[in-house]
């Protein structure tokens, strides 16, 4: 049976300490790459759904201009809240 010396078992473990170091510097910088990667995406998410509110509140306007046209071509008053009932 040999036996390690002092100094080869602190160089022994100095060893582990590093590669488990090294191991963990390459994860934290993966992890980083995937938070900027992240944030990339939702920052080009938040401005696409920014865009689509934007065109669906051009599209209600549009509607509404449209219901407003033909209410007022069919001789309805889209203003009342009230619509008269035919007898």
């Amino acid at each position: 049976m040999v036996k390690k010396t002092a100094l080869e078992e602190l160089d022994t473990k100095i060893s582990l300490v590093l590669e488990k170091y090294n191991k963990l510097e390459e994860e934290n910088r993966l992890l980083k790459e995937t938070i900027t990667s992240s944030r990339e995406t939702e920052a080009k998410l938040r401005q696409e759904i920014l865009k689509l509110k934007e065109e669906e509140e051009l599209k209600d306007l549009e509607l509404e201009d449209i219901v407003a046209r033909i209410g007022k071509s069919i001789g309805l008053d889209t203003n009342r809240t009230e619509i008269p009932m035919a007898s």
